[in-house]
């Protein structure tokens, strides 16, 4: 069996690579460039009683952009086999997580936050989303064309 032709496309874990890079510079505005990021993309108002809470919650998920970041590069260069599975998994856990905060915000006021970053993450999850369902699909055609060589050297 030719291993090659059921391996991961290059192109999967290559998008994933530079998903870690894009993680990477999300990790650095969430946490060295916090406040900046607070203020002029997030648009958040700090000049409340709650600036400390809302500055520790942003900060707190730059430190998972730096994880995810390193993460997918690693997975990209050590683990390639896998990268498929973490580029379908990301829109899964995004899309659920969405769901859950915003069933937990309902009894809550409409945010005044301006939330500058969401509009780089409807391309990074729309990358996300492509790049799995293209994979799968080149995955699909090297196992079917693996399948018949198989079946023309039984013939």
């Amino acid at each position: 069996m030719d291993k090659e032709k059921t391996q991961v496309p290059k192109f999967v874990w290559v998008v994933l690579i530079f998903l870690g890079v894009i993680d990477l510079v999300r990790g650095f505005m969430h946490t060295v460039a916090l406040e900046y990021a607070a203020l002029n993309i997030a648009g958040l108002d700090l000049t409340t009683s709650t600036a400390t809470e809302q500055l520790r919650l942003l900060g707190t998920f730059g430190i998972s952009n730096w994880i995810t970041g390193v993460t997918f590069i690693l997975i990209g260069l050590k683990a390639k086999q896998i990268s498929i599975h973490i580029m379908g998994l990301i829109p899964v856990a995004y899309g659920l997580s969405m769901l859950a905060i915003r069933m937990n915000m309902a009894g809550y006021a409409d945010t005044q936050a301006d939330w500058g970053g969401m509009a780089m993450m409807v391309p990074y999850l729309l990358v996300c989303g492509i790049t799995f369902i293209a994979g799968i699909i080149v995955m699909g055609r090297g196992n079917k064309k693996l399948a018949d060589e198989c079946l023309a050297d039984k013939g």
